[in-house]
């Protein structure tokens, strides 16, 4: 009787989806890349469309960072189009922002069918104050053509989770949580920003996330980078200073995941002054591992998507493709 009793209260185990996010401004269908979507097998491919930043001289709300496909987007999976809004668009509101976002899309998207595109996203880091403004925007959103009968989600950070009545909660059909980027970037120390376990414990709590009003999808981190201090301020991410570009014990003096430049250099086209300091930070997979278990445990009653971010050769080698089925299957 206690065994039946205790197998009854077993959670039913989820329908999970495995996708990748695609960020890079040209698709090209490389090869590796294509290897790992196949391989997971990812059932959606979350790709990023195009930026909406402001326009330096106008202030109004304009498309960068459109995306170019040098090879047809895949059509083993179900595509995912990505909008990415600055915050400060929401300091000067346009009301016919939805609208031309609505028609970029259809313009970027014509050549997929209309049945593999399940679902538009939106990506904007939105504040107290912004929130208002960004919120009315999702709700336009709902009423343009290429939004109708199809899901609208939205990215929620973790201080979003955590403030949830300060923040606010997006009126969507569900959110994307993601599980990265969650300290502080920008100050000086040796400590993690892109994923650290005790951090994301203070965001989440016991019940953060299976608490939250809209069902979440889970994205994870599979990318890493450089921080550059001067003089103990940030001056910013060095896009290709890896890991092999440190290991030259000439230049760089190393404690921990801290380097510290040796003697004036120009490195890989960045210009590095002696006494700079370089923090390494990477999503390890054992520290992803161990994360990813965290979040799981807290179960919304939902089917999720669990996102890798992403789809990207450079770093991709970093995670056998076991690891990354094994982290998804935690969700299950």
């Amino acid at each position: 009787m206690l065994i039946l009793c205790f197998a009854c209260q077993r959670p039913a185990p989820r329908q999970v989806t495995p996708a990748f996010y695609y960020w890079k401004q040209t698709w090209t269908g490389n090869a590796g890349e294509m290897q790992y979507l196949r391989g997971l097998p990812a059932k959606r491919l979350y790709v990023k469309m195009f930026d909406t930043d402001r326009d330096p001289a106008t202030g109004q709300p304009v498309p960068v960072a459109i995306l170019r496909e040098q090879a047809p987007l895949p059509d083993s999976v179900g595509i995912v189009p990505v909008v990415f809004i600055v915050n400060e668009v929401w300091e000067k509101p346009d009301t016919a922002l939805a609208f031309n976002i609505n028609r970029l899309l259809e313009q970027l998207c014509r050549d997929i069918p209309a049945g593999r595109i399940p679902e538009v996203q939106i990506d904007c880091d939105w504040t107290r104050s912004s929130r208002d403004a960004y919120f009315a925007f999702l709700q336009q959103l709902r009423k343009q053509s290429f939004f109708r009968h199809r899901t609208l989600s939205a990215t929620i950070r973790m201080h979003q989770v955590k403030f949830v009545t300060a923040s606010g909660v997006p009126p969507v059909d569900k959110g994307l949580l993601m599980c990265y980027n969650m300290g502080d970037l920008r100050k000086m120390g040796s400590h993690n920003s892109i994923l650290d376990e005790n951090t994301m414990k203070s965001y989440i709590g016991s019940d953060r996330v299976s608490a939250y009003p809209v069902p979440l999808d889970i994205a994870l981190p599979l990318f890493d980078w450089s921080v550059l201090f001067r003089d103990g301020r940030y001056a910013g991410i060095l896009r290709s200073i890896d890991d092999a570009v440190l290991q030259d014990s000439v230049l760089f003096a190393r404690s921990g995941n801290l380097y510290t430049v040796r003697k004036d250099s120009m490195v890989n086209g960045y210009l590095l002054k002696a006494g700079n300091v370089v923090r390494r930070e990477t999503s390890d997979p054992a520290v992803l591992e161990k994360v990813s278990r965290m979040v799981s445990r807290q179960r919304q009653d939902y089917n999720p998507v669990v996102i890798f971010y992403h789809l990207d050769s450079v770093t991709l080698h970093n995670y056998p493709l076991d690891e990354l089925q094994k982290i998804y299957r935690f969700f299950h």
